[in-house]
């Protein structure tokens, strides 16, 4: 049995609306366990009688944390939030394999550092898995967490997301360096020193990566401060979403749903909606942290729910740590 903790406030739709999500990827996943942390009362009245409660538990909490309160001040304060209810329990409880929020990046961060501590002594580091055109699953790392860094973090991302992709299934992922050009003289100064130190790593890097190839190339981990990062992830998804856009505004009122090409439309739109796909995994503390986008959907909870499942039954802490091990630190 894997047990997760799941927080089901902090988003933008009421805890009622996001528990149908957890509970559906418990109902699918016979060897999960879920803390759902919320208000007890709202939740007991969302959860569909056929829930396998034997599976569930229902964790009381009073305070929600926003993202109008400090991170800091709210983890010393809202102790009976359900991310720092949720987060304490990650601590207190060795057979939780991961946590869920949808709530504040800040909070999570802050209550992660000071309940769980880091699996490695590197900086945790957000990663986002896409899918490239092929079908194929590659990770950003770091997407935000880390936005000035030495070229020597930029070894530890890039180590990050090869532990990352082993878990999720590729065995030997190819790691890119994001840069403004594919030779290894391109980029700035701390790129072009960490090229020279991948190059040493025993990764499995094959240079620099641009960001026209994210989606296409053959890297399986871009590594990046997060600056890059961020802004390569946010490009990716507002030119996806005005791709749409204008592709509903051309084919509006001319496909049916049932036609082959409405299918295919149906699931290009499936396929680019970051909403509710899912969101941010926070690596590099004792468990697996999955981040779901504020506006997410009960659809959104259900992808982390089941993608923090199988994170923990892959053993990514564990692979993170072998990952780590393997060579000294530059």
């Amino acid at each position: 049995m894997i047990k997760i903790a799941v927080d089901l406030t902090g988003a933008d739709r009421p805890q009622e609306e996001l528990v149908s999500g957890a509970v559906r990827a418990a109902s699918e996943n016979p060897e999960l366990f879920l803390y759902l942390c919320g208000s007890r009362s709202a939740l007991e009245g969302a959860i569909d009688a056929s829930a396998p409660m034997e599976r569930i538990e229902l964790v009381d909490c009073t305070q929600v944390i926003t993202n109008n309160d400090d991170p800091t001040e709210a983890f010393k304060t809202k102790k009976d939030s359900a991310l720092v209810r949720g987060m304490s329990l990650c601590k207190s409880d060795p057979e939780i394999g991961g946590f869920v929020s949808c709530g504040p990046t800040g909070a999570i961060f802050v209550s992660a550092l000071m309940l769980l501590g880091r699996v490695v002594p590197v900086s945790p580091m957000l990663l986002v898995e896409l899918e490239r055109t092929d079908g194929t699953p590659v990770c950003i790392v770091d997407c935000g967490a880390n936005v000035d860094c030495r070229a020597e973090k930029l070894v530890d991302f890039a180590r990050m997301g090869t532990a990352y992709m082993k878990a999720v299934g590729v065995s030997e992922p190819r790691v890119g360096l994001l840069s403004n050009g594919a030779e290894d003289k391109k980029g700035s100064a701390v790129v072009k020193q960490a090229n020279e130190l991948l190059h040493k790593s025993g990764l499995r890097f094959i240079g620099n990566t641009e960001a026209n190839r994210a989606l296409e190339g053959e890297a399986d981990v871009i590594a990046c401060e997060g600056f890059a990062g961020n802004i390569l992830l946010k490009s990716i998804e507002g030119s996806a979403k005005a791709a749409l856009s204008e592709l509903r505004r051309l084919t509006e009122g001319s496909l049916s749903p049932e036609s082959e090409a409405g299918k295919a439309v149906a699931e290009l739109y499936a396929k680019y909606d970051f909403n509710t796909r899912g969101g941010a995994f926070l690596l590099g503390t004792k468990l697996p942290i999955v981040k779901g986008h504020g506006a997410a959907t009960s659809e959104t909870v259900y992808n982390i729910v089941c993608a923090a499942y199988r994170l923990a039954a892959n053993g990514l802490t564990e692979k993170i740590k072998a990952e780590f091990g393997k060579q000294p630190r530059q």
